[in-house]
């Protein structure tokens, strides 16, 4: 039986514009609604659904609506295609193999996907677009494609779901060295302690409230590309002009550097390194993207809301504010182009570039990558997340019946010196002085081992059993 009506598209009925024809169209980052005035009134009877595609993995929701609707038996590509990913739907359609395709989409339903559309689709320019759906007549594709309707398996992570596991509820702070690393901390975060939730978009989510990244060690022009990043070097200086330029592309409301370049005629990131060039100690260095009137009650409010600029010595420090981030498939390339601003103020300004931190208060990952999330955490994440404590280092000795211990900072300076009779008392005295679970975790293994070797008349060696 085929799928009601009532019931196409299964995936993101509330982002399509659906109609009663058999071709579907796809758009990039030309707003759907502007693709639709396009065409006459004439041949926007031939259309099916008209949707826009931001990264390629949505290709497999293309894949799986069209299975679910074999009345669509064309396809065309057209808009804006700022983040390739037309380019990526293009090839796919050629036959290139992509590795982001779900597996529970069977292989020889994939074949049979591409035999078909490879041949039945046409990439053509915004303004060829009514004369392509005019030349296209009933007697160049069949009725239909494949004979009924396909419902793959879900794409989402099984046995996983709201999780109940206690936790701060907000304000979880995650640092490292790099967008990667990072990365993988806030996916395991998410995935351990999101609360599972309804979208805007008619997707379950995973959400934590304010996820705080700081990223202290990424440079944005020689970025630390790991391998189980979804974009490549490439991918991300194309992205780049987003952030960098003031450009808007035809189609495309806004894109965070217009807002930023040009608010209201406005180069803010300009201002911001006028005024710290004036008063280094400044705290008005800051720049908006929120626009009170047109953004209030708009679906296209931007998500980066804000980013300041902060100096200390001669650092220069960047802080930005996102009201909704999706931490799977955006926060990466956001925040390597927060980098990439934040390099271009300090070098203005003849500075070094310091930690960038982002606040992400609708931190979430949707439902549709749970399983990828799940199986990238297998692969790569360590099992246990190290890094260098930023308050210090600790050198414990056991002399005179004492616990010894000097606090030293990262390039080996001492710094101070704390005594007691057991490991209890040192503790009460440098709790406040460490930031690192693990960290925290090893001195406490270390104190107790000193406090035992005091307790039995034993050497005690830091790092030795």
């Amino acid at each position: 039986m085929e799928q009601e009506k009532s019931n196409w598209p299964k995936y993101y009925a509330n982002q399509l514009i659906v109609s009663t024809g058999n071709i579907a169209v796809v758009t990039g980052w030309t707003k759907k609604e502007d693709i639709f005035k396009m065409p006459s009134e004439e041949c926007r009877k031939k259309v099916a659904v008209i949707g826009q595609l931001y990264s390629k993995e949505g290709i497999n929701y293309i894949i799986r609506n069209i299975f679910l609707n074999p009345k669509i038996n064309y396809i065309i590509i057209t808009g804006k295609d700022l983040s390739q990913s037309l380019s990526e739907f293009e090839s796919f359609l050629k036959g290139e193999e992509k590795n982001y395709i779900h597996e529970e989409i069977s292989k020889d339903k994939l074949k049979e996907f591409i035999d078909y559309f490879g041949k039945h689709f046409l990439f053509v320019a915004e303004s060829e677009l009514n004369t392509a759906l005019n030349n296209l007549k009933s007697s160049d594709f069949s009725e239909k494609w494949t004979e009924k309707p396909v419902d793959f398996a879900g794409h989402i992570a099984k046995g996983k779901g709201s999780s109940d596991l206690p936790s701060e509820k907000v304000g979880f702070r995650l640092e490292g060295t790099t967008v990667p690393v990072v990365w993988l901390k806030i996916l395991d975060r998410i995935s351990k302690f999101g609360f599972e939730k309804m979208s805007a978009y008619g997707e379950k989510q995973r959400e934590l409230v304010n996820i705080i990244t700081v990223v202290n060690n990424d440079d944005p022009d020689n970025p630390c590309l790991a391998p189980y990043l979804h974009f490549s070097k490439k991918d991300l200086i194309n992205y780049y002009p987003q952030m960098m330029t003031d450009c808007t592309f035809e189609g495309v409301e806004y894109t965070y550097g217009n807002r930023l370049r040009n608010h209201d005629g406005k180069n803010q990131i300009q201002l911001i390194i006028d005024e710290l060039k004036t008063q280094n100690f400044s705290r008005r260095a800051i720049a908006f993207t929120w626009n009170v009137k047109k953004d209030c009650k708009s679906e296209k409010s931007p998500c980066l809301d804000l980013v300041q600029a902060l100096i200390q010595g001669d650092f220069l420090y960047v802080t930005a504010y996102f009201r909704s981030n999706d931490m799977f498939r955006a926060w990466p390339l956001n925040a390597y182009g927060l980098l990439k601003i934040q390099k271009e103020i300090a070098t203005a300004l003849e500075l070094k570039t310091g930690k960038l931190t982002i606040i992400s208060c609708s931190a979430h990952i949707y439902e549709r990558d749970f399983l990828d999330a799940q199986k990238l955490l297998e692969k790569y994440k360590p099992k246990l997340e190290c890094e260098i404590d930023t308050r210090g280092n600790f050198v414990i000795e056991a002399i005179n019946n004492e616990i010894v211990v000097k606090h030293l900072d990262a390039e080996g300076s001492f710094l101070q010196e704390f005594k007691g009779r057991n490991g209890g008392q040192i503790r009460e005295q440098i709790c406040g002085y460490i930031t690192d679970v693990a960290h925290a975790i090893y001195l406490g293994a270390e104190l107790h081992k000193a406090e035992l070797a005091l307790k039995n008349h034993n050497i005690y060696v830091q790092d030795q059993d």
